[in-house]
């Protein structure tokens, strides 16, 4: 089966796939289709201008975006190096180079190509760094000035966007899309190539689980952590936050959705159900979003086991948990007074703690839920991140949270 695989060298997202894509080439048969793209005229399609997304997230955001690429990159056993993470090469010519060479040339070169932005660290946009790479890889460099090609590379973009694609790495298996290097356990799946999970043992440990009903990624990760935690021995705290509180605090949109292209918001929707159907647990997005969760948040801490039953009414079952007769219906139903809950739940103490969870959670970094905090050390964000918690919990600690940072 075909995986058509749409780049830029200037993504460092992409040189991980590319290195998993080669390994998936080799060992399950499947064809990889190269598709160059330019990243900054897509972003200029779908936003109207070629500035990164990137440049404008929060610090706190593109801090937490970091540290998570160098893990994936040390998880899959690559060196990235960082400094080019934050000041990424101009990568037009060398795009125009790879769209020019032939379909014979074009793996070696993007491998050179990789090899030199994201290892070495040299800038592919110095023309003499490019004619260089062209010839150790056995590629014409007078390719870039060609009209031909240089049209060639305007001509893929557009089909790209026309099909889609909104940003990279993104791949395609039959109709199906999907974007991220952290998609690729779908990809692989799609192609029946996945791989085995890890053997989870006791390990112990602690999971401190920052959430808020707010989020239906929240949701998601809500409904596998108990599970997790048991399988792992760890001790699981749960602290709820306001999310939109978290969001004033480092500068986000309230509702990041609404800044988002249009495509990668129908994107996102296909996303959640991708989780929801690989974790078999119900979801339907609420109709009523963007949600007021602020007492269903104290609710949270005053009656925790009312936690799952808030999550699932939102997100399972679409009911409008700002309306506070629905919240004293889900109270109702899991045989408690809501009289009682809510008095408790209005509580100084409460708000206090809600308040002190927030303020927690932007002083160890987070950027959204879920957020986890893991052995009171490691900060990993993103219900699809809970790979990289076993790895922690099993002892790793990556090099990028090895030693304090300012």
């Amino acid at each position: 089966m075909d995986v058509e695989f749409y780049f830029d060298i200037a993504c460092p997202e992409a040189y991980l796939a590319f290195n998993r894509l080669e390994n998936l080439e080799k060992n399950a048969g499947t064809r990889v289709l190269y598709k160059p793209v330019s990243l900054p005229s897509l972003y200029r399609i779908w936003t109207g201008h070629e500035e990164a997304p990137r440049a404008r997230l929060s610090a706190a955001r593109r801090r937490m975006d970091q540290r998570d690429l160098l893990r994936q990159a040390e998880s899959a056993d690559l060196y990235l190096k960082e400094e080019m993470i934050q000041n990424p090469p101009d990568t037009l010519d060398a795009m125009r180079l790879i769209i020019g060479a032939s379909l014979e040339q074009r793996a070696a070169l993007m491998r050179n190509l990789f090899q030199v932005v994201w290892v070495d660290g040299e800038d592919v946009g110095n023309r003499g760094v490019l004619e260089w790479i062209a010839e150790v890889s056995e590629v014409d460099p007078g390719l870039i000035d060609r009209p031909e090609v240089r049209k060639a590379l305007d001509l893929a973009t557009d089909a790209a966007a026309n099909s889609g694609v909104f940003g990279v790495p993104t791949f395609r298996v039959n109709d199906r899309l999907w974007w991220g290097f952290d998609r690729m356990n779908f990809v692989e799946h799609a192609v029946g190539a996945a791989s085995e999970g890890a053997v989870v043992r006791q390990s112990g440990g602690q999971i401190e689980f920052f959430h808020d009903f707010a989020s239906p990624f929240s949701y998601l990760a809500a409904t596998q952590i108990e599970a997790f935690a048991k399988h792992h021995g760890a001790t699981l705290i749960w602290r709820p936050i306001l999310l939109g509180g978290l969001f004033k605090r480092i500068h986000t949109p309230l509702v990041p959705l609404s800044v988002m292209s249009r495509p990668r918001r129908e994107y996102m929707a296909r996303d959640l159900m991708d989780w929801a159907e690989a974790w078999n647990v119900p979801f339907q997005f609420n109709s009523e979003f963007p949600l007021n969760t602020l007492q269903a948040l104290r609710i949270a801490l005053a009656a925790p086991q009312l936690t799952l039953p808030l999550y699932r009414a939102a997100w399972a079952d679409n009911r409008d948990i700002s309306n506070p007769d629905v919240i004293a219906q889900i109270v109702r139903e899991a045989g408690m007074d809501p009289t009682e809950v809510l008095a408790r739940a209005g509580a100084d103490d409460f708000k206090n703690a809600l308040r002190a969870n927030t303020e927690m959670a932007e002083a160890i970094g987070a950027c959204g839920v879920p957020t986890f905090r893991v052995n009171d050390r490691v900060v990993i964000w993103g219900q699809d991140r809970f790979d990289t918690m076993h790895r922690v919990l099993e002892g790793w600690v990556p090099a990028v949270d090895a030693t304090p940072r300012i």
